[in-house]
């Protein structure tokens, strides 16, 4: 184990390790040419800790050194409809709440610009986006965002910014709190709004944690993301939850006058004790649901079956290192086309395109994403698959 790390949210107490979960599949975004590359994929250790505080969890074990972002790896989520609904409506909402006209916005790990070139489409601002994962042609592209393929240097460099955002990148960091204290230095005296989205932590430490991946760092429930932004010098605008209860977000601002933007659901004391009564029991949780899956997929074979797994993402890689390491299901798919015919970290299970169920004889399709559910279940009738959806 390592030295008594300090929480990164409020600061105020040591982290009490509380789950080992062992080896955890590290490049879950990376989709590999061969399967004997896959099965050579690295496993880190997942030794969690929280904060009895607050609510904050962090990998205790996690090595950074382990994990190389680049253009290798892809989580783009954009190939979902459901996905690009909820995201052009966020789009929609943080144009008509801040006066982005002319103004400049920072995406610090912006994926592959979609969110960005939207946001700069709709609300008639200038993007900033910088990504070591993005794989398109940097420089302006005309949508009014420039994109840079790399960490974001925070330093002189940066442009002045009016909004910064920040999505699904915040819990990769090794050092959240230190990232935000540098955000506020280099908004300096100017009046600056921020959005941040992360993994609702109180979902995944609440289920079996299929998004306790090695690639996360951080666990923050409302109670705690608010605790770090605080502690960082920004104001809380608004938070909650969003994408099912599966996302967490806060709005920030600092130097911002007049009152907070909006609610600010669920991120009071209550909320604090509600993460930390999962996180008590997480452990054993996690253990009888990849129990339980093995069984249920025992079951589904011995009744003569073919079960597939629909999702090939970070939560389908965790649960097919759990619940399918010998690779039993008949098949896993996926919308993202980048993906098809490469095989997955670890277990080394090949992606196909959903179009390759058709005429399959499956009768049971898992999935670890319950946001997916309609989704997944319209496809599979367009495809003329029959077959009953088993949520994970």
């Amino acid at each position: 184990m390592t030295a008594a790390r300090r929480c990164a949210a409020c600061g105020r107490h040591d982290l009490v390790p509380f789950a080992d979960l062992g080896g955890m599949p590290v490049l879950c975004g990376v989709h590999f040419a061969s399967r004997a590359e896959a099965l050579a994929s690295p496993l880190g250790a997942m030794w969690l800790g929280h904060c009895p505080g607050c609510g904050y969890v962090r990998n205790l074990a996690f090595d950074p050194a382990l994990l190389v972002y680049d253009t290798t790896m892809d989580t783009n989520l954009h190939h979902s409809p459901a996905f690009q609904s909820f995201s052009a409506e966020l789009v929609k909402r943080l144009a008509g709440r801040y006066p982005l006209g002319g103004a400049t916005v920072l995406d610090v790990g912006c994926g592959q610009g979609e969110f960005l070139r939207e946001l700069c489409h709709v609300a008639g601002c200038r993007g900033v986006g910088y990504d070591a994962m993005y794989a398109g042609p940097t420089g302006s592209d005309g949508s009014g965002a420039t994109f840079h393929r790399g960490h974001a240097p925070l330093d002189d460099t940066t442009p002045a910014f009016d909004l910064v955002t920040s999505r699904h990148w915040f819990e990769h960091l090794d050092d959240p709190y230190g990232f935000l204290v540098r955000l506020r230095e280099l908004a300096g005296a100017r009046t600056v709004h921020g959005y941040l989205e992360v993994p609702d932590a109180g979902y995944d430490l609440g289920t079996a944690g299929w998004e306790v991946i090695y690639p996360h760092v951080s666990y923050f429930d409302g109670y705690s993301l608010c605790r770090i932004v605080e502690r960082a010098g920004w104001r809380v605008e608004a938070t909650g939850r969003l994408f099912s209860g599966m996302f967490r977000f806060v709005e920030i601002s600092v130097n911002a006058p007049g009152p907070v933007a909006g609610p600010v659901e669920d991120a009071g004391p209550g909320d604090r004790d509600r993460q930390l009564g999962s996180i008590a029991g997480f452990a054993a949780r996690h253990a009888a649901e990849r129990d339980r899956w093995r069984g249920t997929i025992d079951r589904l074979l011995d009744a003569g079956d073919r079960p597939v797994l629909w999702g090939a993402g970070s939560r389908g890689v965790q649960f097919l290192h759990l619940a399918d390491p010998d690779r039993r299901l008949a098949a896993v798919v996926d919308v993202n086309p980048r993906k098809w015919g490469r095989h997955l970290p670890v277990t080394g299970h090949e992606v196909s395109p959903p179009e390759s169920l058709a005429g399959s004889g499956t009768r049971a399709v898992i999935i670890t994403n319950p946001a997916y559910r309609d989704e997944i279940g319209a496809a599979l009738r367009r495809l003329g698959v029959r077959a009953e959806l088993l949520v994970a």
